[in-house]
């Protein structure tokens, strides 16, 4: 009886102090930039999928994709993505990365549309700057105390890098962009 009352005594204070502990977590606050780059981390956890299917068909199958996140000293957001072409499909078959490639990946992620004509493989309007922006306002930035001039400020201090390995290395492609350009451009 005595060891009973001892362990109910011991498991109450044991909850006081618990309490204790959960209320000082209400004057601990994250960082804007750190919730930022969980929230793209957590939206590319959720959209990288979008990469993966139709894989070969008109799009490149990848094998495996890596992704990044970071601020720069002058505050610019910076996302850099390596996608991992198929060893056994592209070490065969004669295809070579292009800058279409970069922003499909990034198109995919983002509003899980390609961008680009089925036949003629040229940019539609199907993927355009505003939803670009509109789907990363809807998902990423939809944090209360941001205004619509610091989610454009964002917007616009964001940066895009892809890279595009292919098996043979000298085929590899690096593409970099704002994040909602129409097109990444070749570097």
């Amino acid at each position: 009886m005595k060891i009973k009352l001892f362990l109910i005594i011991i498991l109450l204070l044991g909850s006081f102090n618990l309490k204790a502990n959960i209320d000082n977590l209400d004057k601990k606050y994250i960082p804007l930039k750190d919730f930022i780059v969980l929230k793209f981390d957590l939206f590319f956890q959720k959209n990288l999928t979008n990469i993966f299917q139709g894989g070969g068909i008109t799009g490149i199958a990848y094998q495996n994709i890596n992704y990044n996140f970071r601020f720069d000293t002058k505050n610019n957001f910076i996302i850099s993505l390596e996608a991992l072409m198929d060893k056994k499909r592209y070490k065969s078959k004669k295809y070579y990365p292009k800058i279409k490639d970069c922003t499909q990946i990034r198109n995919k992620l983002f509003t899980n549309k390609y961008g680009y004509s089925f036949f003629s493989q040229k940019l539609n309007n199907l993927v355009n700057e505003n939803k670009i922006s509109d789907s990363i306002n809807q998902n990423i930035l939809n944090i209360t105390n941001l205004s619509e001039d610091q989610k454009k400020e964002i917007l616009n201090k964001t940066q895009i890098k892809i890279s595009i390995i292919h098996p043979d290395n000298e085929k590899s492609i690096l593409c970099r962009g704002k994040i909602t350009d129409i097109e990444l451009k070749n570097m």
